[in-house]
């Protein structure tokens, strides 16, 4: 285990206990949408994503990570994308993105990580929501995990996971399991 991946596990087990409030998908929500950015920062996947979110009433703010020097897309309100910069020498958000990133509370977080990003998970633990869904990477972040699938031995060992999937999973169960708020 590297140290960044201890310190996140130190950061990660000193904060609050958490209370999660299952969302009503039937009332309008606001909700965090993290994923990481393609090299291009096009995202053309995560961007439908956000129509159909749109699509049912929903406030969407989206944040992703490149590994890249420089990020070309400009910093809105409602997206933003990060990259090493944005970040500590131990892998932590530098100040900045921790302020913008608590400044908003979420009832939704909705991440899109398909395999254990450091930047990202730091994202998901910070971000202030009622309720977190997101692959299970073992880490203890999210309130609700969406496992993988079992993979037939002819498609390999690493099936690549692709965020539209892991949304429609995602979406599956939220609008299946109704809460006893």
């Amino acid at each position: 285990m590297k140290l960044k991946d201890k310190i996140f596990d130190y950061v990660c087990g000193k904060q609050p206990e958490r209370s999660a409030r299952f969302p009503h998908l039937d009332q309008p929500l606001k909700v965090m949408l993290i994923y990481e950015s393609d090299y291009l920062e096009r995202n053309d996947a995560i961007k439908t994503i956000r129509q159909e979110l749109l699509q049912r009433n929903m406030d969407i703010t989206m944040w992703g990570y490149v590994e890249k020097k420089e990020i070309t897309t400009l910093i809105l309100p409602q997206s933003r994308i990060l990259g090493p910069s944005d970040y500590n020498l131990l892998g932590k958000p530098r100040d900045y993105v921790l302020t913008d990133l608590q400044a908003e509370h979420y009832d939704l977080l909705i991440d899109l990580t398909t395999r254990p990003l450091l930047p990202l998970r730091y994202l998901a633990l910070f971000t202030d929501a009622d309720f977190k869904v997101g692959m299970n990477l073992g880490e203890g972040i999210h309130d609700m995990l969406i496992s993988l699938p079992d993979f037939s031995p002819e498609q390999g060992e690493q099936a690549e996971i692709e965020a539209s999937w892991l949304f429609n999973q995602i979406m599956k169960y939220l609008t299946t399991i109704k809460s006893n708020d």
